[in-house]
């Protein structure tokens, strides 16, 4: 799969942000770019049930969002594709993460001010 546009509107994220559980599984790998998961890590740090990965993982893949990593194992092991709509979720989670840490510092003092 060839992606038309670079942005977030092609068709492939627009796959994504549908569903909550992939985004979640996206979310965990998006944090570790270089890490790799087997299906349980995976579904256990996305907080689902491992079948849920089963249920989202072929389409994933077909998206070319996630690869797989080929191990010692008996099992695969996942990680985020280094295609260009994979790299663009992974910058809007380094984003949203820096928007996120921003959010909590004012919040923190403020209630660290009420508890003195």
């Amino acid at each position: 799969m060839c992606p038309r546009n670079n942005d977030l509107t092609s068709p492939p994220l627009a796959q994504v942000f549908v569903y909550p559980a992939r985004m979640k599984f996206l979310a965990v790998l998006a944090d570790d770019p270089d890490g790799s998961f087997s299906a349980t890590e995976l579904a256990d740090h996305a907080g689902t049930a491992p079948s849920t990965w089963t249920n989202h993982r072929d389409e994933l893949l077909d998206l070319e969002l996630v690869e797989t990593v080929d191990t010692d194992g008996v099992h695969p092991e996942y990680t985020l594709a280094t295609t260009t709509h994979a790299r663009l979720l992974q910058r809007l989670s380094d984003e949203l993460d820096d928007v996120i840490h921003e959010l909590k510092n004012p919040i923190s003092d403020a209630i660290g001010g009420f508890t003195q």
